[in-house]
């Protein structure tokens, strides 16, 4: 493989691997925005406990997704 195509080859890496990172901190922050508010909903305290109870389980949802890209990022940013 010649220099210019190595060079080539790395510069698309970079640029996928940046729009990864984006893609993924877009979908972070959207996810600690629907946190926030489901969290507010529970604080409220009007809701009926069935529905609080399923938002509870929403909740732990966001928040291992919320996990999963913070490492996402934090791995592609190292490792790159």
């Amino acid at each position: 493989m010649h220099l210019m195509e190595r060079l080539q080859k790395d510069m698309k890496i970079k640029v996928n691997k940046a729009k990864e990172i984006e893609k993924a901190q877009n979908e972070l922050d959207d996810c600690i925005e629907s946190l926030s508010v489901l969290d507010n909903a529970v604080s409220c305290g009007f809701l009926f406990d069935k529905h609080n109870f399923a938002i509870q389980e929403w909740i732990k949802e966001y928040k291992k997704r919320i996990e999963e890209l913070r490492e996402f990022i934090e791995n592609a940013r190292t490792n790159g």
